[in-house]
């Protein structure tokens, strides 16, 4: 791809397309796989929360045979695929605010002007109370809007291309899953009804299976951002070998 004829030619000094770029190929390829790693633990959570419910449930049914010892195992089960899960969660986030802030730098290094957040907000966004529900979403589509390869280095209309259905169903997906900190799985030791325990187990089953939805889609989105990305800065190139560039 090349830009349009009526792009500007460099400057005999501009810097080549590809100074401060920062290669995301190997990071894109660890993060779809703690992507998928976090799918496969949510499910064995998920089974843990399930097989708790069913304890409740046969409680509430009069079934009293071993039911201490499985009460104490489907708790011990939960507490066991969650300490996993938190594990996989902070391996991912840490690796996901490196993409995003790499992404980032490589939209000044596609020379994208007055970006609405710097790479500082890769990691800012995602610690401001409520703003964060918001932040991290915007600028992942800006940084879907920065590999748009139609606009030229320098060329303030990319804030104006358009956003991702994308981007926005992964967000949609991944706020919605929240409702499992929110109504985090409650023990059978746990002061409460029966009737509570089942219902919070249950909202935090339904959050862990949006939750899959949104890793699924966050491994899309990574994959798509990164490769328009890569896709601008081979048409930068193309355009700047033809244009006269050293």
């Amino acid at each position: 791809m090349t830009f349009p004829p009526s792009a500007p030619p460099p400057p005999r000094d501009a810097p080549e397309p590809a100074a401060g770029w920062r290669d995301q190929r190997r990071l894109v390829t660890a993060l779809t796989a703690c992507f998928g790693v976090m799918v496969v633990v949510s499910v064995l959570l998920a089974v843990a929360l399930a097989n708790r419910i069913s304890v409740v449930r046969d409680l509430r049914n009069g079934q009293f045979v071993n039911i201490l010892q499985r009460a104490e195992d489907a708790d011990d089960y939960v507490r066991a695929a969650s300490s996993l899960f938190v594990l996989v969660q902070v391996v991912v986030a840490v690796l996901f605010i490196v993409w995003m802030f790499r992404g980032a730098k490589n939209q000044e290094a596609l020379a994208r002007p007055h970006p609405r957040f710097g790479p500082g907000w890769a990691v800012g966004a995602w610690f401001v109370p409520l703003a964060n529900l918001v932040l991290p979403v915007l600028m992942m589509q800006d940084l879907w809007r920065g590999g748009d390869a139609s606009h030229g280095r320098g060329d303030p209309a990319w804030r104006d291309a358009p956003g991702s259905s994308l981007v926005a169903w992964w967000w949609v997906a991944w706020v919605a899953s929240l409702v499992r900190f929110a109504y985090s799985g409650a023990g059978l030791h746990d002061s409460g009804s029966l009737d509570d325990v089942e219902t919070r187990n249950i909202i935090a089953l339904v959050g862990l299976a949006v939750l899959a939805v949104a890793a699924a889609l966050a491994v899309v989105v990574v994959r798509e951002v990164s490769r328009r990305q890569l896709d601008a800065l081979r048409a930068q190139r193309s355009w700047y070998e033809a244009a006269g560039g050293d």
